[in-house]
């Protein structure tokens, strides 16, 4: 969460670098219990209706997300993340690597997707 907290604290996001580290790492835990769920055939255990207008669904899916950003959020700090400090050559290769996982993390769920859906 360093590393998007430390990216999102400059550019457009300088104001709200915590909130967005936060849901950075919430949308990346969501998308593996996500791909956790359409592996055992659980996705009918969100509570979706056919009936349902897109708000509701996205307030749904809100208040399924709400737990993961609460957890997120007890476990690390904002003013623990602002004393962290490491060196260039580690933030550096962190990045890359966070980059990899990303594309990596999203690659993963559309193979899972279109292999067990």
């Amino acid at each position: 969460m360093f590393l998007f907290y430390r990216y999102y604290s400059t550019g457009g996001t300088y104001r709200i670098p915590y909130f967005s580290a936060l849901s950075a790492t919430g949308f990346l835990i969501f998308l593996h219990i996500f791909e956790i769920l359409i592996i055992i055939n659980k996705v009918n255990w969100l509570p979706m209706k056919e009936t349902d207008n897109k708000v509701v669904e996205y307030g749904k899916v809100a208040l399924c997300l709400l737990p993961i950003f609460i957890l997120i959020a007890f476990l690390v700090k904002e003013k623990n993340l602002k004393q962290l400090e490491y060196d260039e050559d580690k933030i550096k290769r962190g990045g890359r690597n966070l980059i990899v996982y990303v594309i990596l993390s999203i690659l993963l769920f559309i193979v899972v997707l279109v292999s067990f859906a």
